[in-house]
């Protein structure tokens, strides 16, 4: 519809042009197609973006929300399950991987900032060692981009250029104040909008997408839902939410 009211407001305009000597048209206000604006009182042409999609709106969840995962049984018999945590925003803060209940790693990312752009950021791993390995790490943005608005097809890209510095860790093969620069990207296109089954409940307002990433071995479809954030990665899917 876009490309039609454009052309259409263009046309108007070339039609007008060609009798400029003889008429000119002096509209006060906007100017209408069908019920619809295509330029504004101020001459700006109105593009139509109801066919865009903003990727936040489906990343973000409903404040304070926690959604449960679940994948198939492990070949050795072990159950592997995730939580995702979001917080009074709806940005999410932290994810939990399990082991038939056992927290085997997790990522937290807290005390952000903006001015300067910040947050700290503290990492578990216990594979099976005496004690869990943790680090945090204080990372400081040179940019941290947003995706454009998205449409179906299209690929796109965002990413993060930052510094991080160890603030605290119990593995003895990282050295406190250890400093790294970094450049993460990831790479999306929406697939087409869909539905997702979780639980006995459908959610309606989700979209479908492929990923990759900088620190991803392969790319995966992900499923994101309006008030929900991410609902199906790799073999997880969603089943239940509080």
């Amino acid at each position: 519809m876009t490309k039609l009211f454009s052309l259409s407001a263009i046309a108007l305009l070339t039609s007008l042009s060609t009798v400029a000597t003889a008429a000119s048209l002096d509209v006060h206000g906007d100017i209408k197609i069908n019920g619809k604006t295509v330029i504004d009182a101020k001459g700006n042409v109105i593009q139509d973006q109801s066919h865009l999609i903003n990727i936040d709106d489906y990343a973000n969840a409903t404040p304070n929300r926690v959604v449960m995962f679940s994948a198939p049984v492990n070949e050795d018999g072990t159950v592997p399950t995730y939580k995702f945590f979001y917080d009074e925003t709806g940005r999410e803060y932290k994810e939990e991987n399990f082991i038939d209940n056992k927290l085997v790693w997790s990522i937290k990312w807290e005390e952000r900032t903006t001015a300067p752009l910040a947050h700290k950021r503290t990492v578990l791993s216990d594979w099976g060692g005496e004690d869990p390995i943790i680090t945090t790490y204080k990372d400081e943005f040179t940019t941290s981009s947003s995706y454009p608005l998205a449409q179906v097809g299209i690929n796109m890209t965002r990413a993060d250029i930052y510094k991080s510095t160890v603030i605290s860790t119990n593995n003895p093969n990282i050295e406190i104040n250890s400093v790294t620069n970094n450049l993460d990207y990831q790479k999306l296109t929406v697939v087409d909008k869909t539905s997702f089954k979780m639980g006995d409940t459908t959610l309606e307002d989700c979209i479908i997408v492929t990923m990759s990433a900088s620190w991803s071995q392969e790319d995966q479809f992900r499923t994101f839902c309006k008030g929900y954030g991410l609902v199906q990665f790799g073999d997880y899917k969603a089943t239940s939410a509080e």
